[in-house]
């Protein structure tokens, strides 16, 4: 039935990346990687040839399109790769990047305290750094452009930004993962276009919060009472959990004002115009007043740029950044709408920002990371992730995309699906398909000791749902489709039933 379709294989051209892509003499002249997720020409592609076996062609088509589709509407937002790398993966090595970095001679990675540092990432560093989002990627799911519907939400506000920057789109809003850090992704993202910065942003707002202590209290004596500051404190340490199912893991305005402090250079938060025309505390210009004034300037002796963060919507619960667009002249922020200071008296400002002729800032700045560079520090932490979790970081994803994600169970700790992984590998209860690469877990038996407390589901269900409440149902992915109904009186899960899931038809290996 294949007869006379004429089939092409070719090389990703991405050297980070280079993956084998199969395509049909028809295709449209822009081809998806299904490793990467970049667009490539087709006359981009490394070594394309023919296909000359039409069974071998067609599967390996029908790969391509499986593997396309779940990339573009199955993997959802924070597993679409780009440049090798998904959002979940960089979430994943992120708390590597606070205690490690990276041996400049071997590239390797070494703990910081090894090589004469500090034993956590100063964040400082990143203090005259920006992203600028590349045009190519503007539309690209879960790395461009936000969809959560921030800029119907903001439009006023960028409107208002486009104005004064000769009409053009210089500055989007950018997406970033729902999962309670969204404040610290927002920027690290707004810092290197990656999450990877978010566990040590955390960390240095802890520690920074605990060694200046007694100059927060004197300097917001009149608005945080004494007895608040320990939880303060709590919710900045990057393995924070509310302790009642109610609670928000969210940080609040004195968060964004430690770490502006915390890097050194001022974070403006903007919300819709009407938002920022209100009584309430939903924007704010939040300056690094107790850093000196000399430590908040480049080499080049310019003041740090402010970075932009901005809510998503009325709700006020989710922070994306504010990325200007690579290519074009650095945005800048109007007078009218930069928001009053957070904490401190206004004329503050004119300390920590350069102002121009009119009164305007810009954000940002053109101090860009080198991609090259961020992709070998990225590989460095991926090594010492095996290293020391002797399973690849890769292959978690894989389990947290093909397991976890499948099910709708939001909220498993990064830790429990890393243990989760390594588990079914040490029990060979992996397998993946040979057409479409996709990954199941077989199921062993359900053991009573996963089920009490301190066992493996017993702690999943614990940490997505809080306290277990009696007669609730709690699903695992991870087990086929088990399902545990809660005794309270005995203080135990109860399996009732479990399905045994669809396969995609095709052969699977361990």
């Amino acid at each position: 039935m294949w007869q006379g379709l004429r089939v092409f294989c070719g090389i990703c051209p991405d050297p980070e990346c280079k993956t084998k892509l199969y395509f049909p003499s028809y295709a449209a002249s822009s081809i998806e990687c299904t490793g990467c997720g970049q667009h490539h020409a087709k006359d981009s592609l490394k070594d394309v040839r023919d296909v000359e076996e039409p069974d071998v062609a067609m599967r390996n088509l029908l790969r391509t399109a499986l593997l396309t589709q779940t990339q573009t509407t199955g993997k959802g937002s924070e597993l679409v790769k780009v440049k090798g790398y998904s959002n979940y993966h960089c979430k994943l090595l992120s708390p590597l990047f606070t205690a490690y970095g990276m041996d400049k001679h071997t590239g390797k990675a070494k703990l910081l305290k090894e090589m004469g540092q500090a034993e956590t990432f100063d964040c400082s560093i990143l203090g005259d750094r920006v992203f600028q989002l590349e045009q190519e990627y503007l539309e690209t799911t879960g790395y461009g452009r936000d969809r959560t519907g921030s800029e119907k939400y903001l439009e006023g506000t960028l409107k208002a930004i486009q104005a004064v920057n000769d009409g053009e789109e210089r500055i989007v809003p950018l997406h970033v993962d729902g999962d309670g850090h969204c404040l610290v992704h927002a920027l690290s993202r707004a810092l290197v276009g990656r999450e990877i910065f978010w566990h040590a942003l955390r960390a240095n707002m802890k520690f920074h919060l605990e060694a200046n202590l007694p100059k927060y209290k004197e300097l917001f004596k009149d608005f945080i009472d004494d007895n608040e500051w320990r939880d303060i404190i709590v919710e900045s340490d990057p393995n924070y959990r509310p302790v009642l199912e109610e609670e928000s893991m969210g940080l609040r305005n004195i968060h964004i004002f430690v770490l502006a402090n915390v890097l050194h250079r001022p974070i403006v938060l903007l919300d819709s115009l009407a938002g920022m025309q209100s009584s309430a505390d939903y924007s704010g210009l939040f300056l690094p007043i107790l850093v000196p004034v000399h430590e908040c300037v480049s080499k080049d002796g310019h003041k740090h740029k402010p970075l932009a963060i901005a809510w998503n919507s009325s709700g006020h619960n989710h922070y994306v950044p504010l990325v200007a667009v690579k290519g074009k002249p650095v945005p800048r922020l109007p007078q009218w709408l930069i928001p009053k200071a957070w904490g401190v008296p206004n004329e503050c400002m004119k300390k920590y920002i350069d102002l121009d002729s009119n009164g305007n800032f810009c954000i940002g700045g053109d101090r860009c990371i080198q991609d090259k560079y961020l992709q070998r520090l990225i590989k460095a932490m991926d090594e010492m992730f095996f290293k020391e979790q002797n399973i690849s970081a890769l292959l978690v994803t894989e389990v947290h995309q093909f397991v976890y994600k499948p099910s709708g169970l939001v909220g498993i700790l990064p830790v429990t699906v890393t243990d989760s992984a390594k588990a079914a590998v040490k029990e060979g209860r992996l397998k993946r398909c040979l057409s479409c690469n996709v990954l199941i877990e077989q199921n062993p038996d359900v053991q009573m000791v996963h089920l009490c407390p301190g066992g493996v589901l017993y702690m999943a269900a614990s940490q997505v749902s809080g306290k277990l409440k009696e007669g609730r149902t709690y699903t695992f992915p991870n087990q086929q489709g088990l399902s545990c109904i809660y005794d309270a009186e005995n203080d135990v899960l109860v399996p009732v039933k479990q399905k045994v899931p669809k396969l995609c038809g095709h052969y699977f290996s361990n």
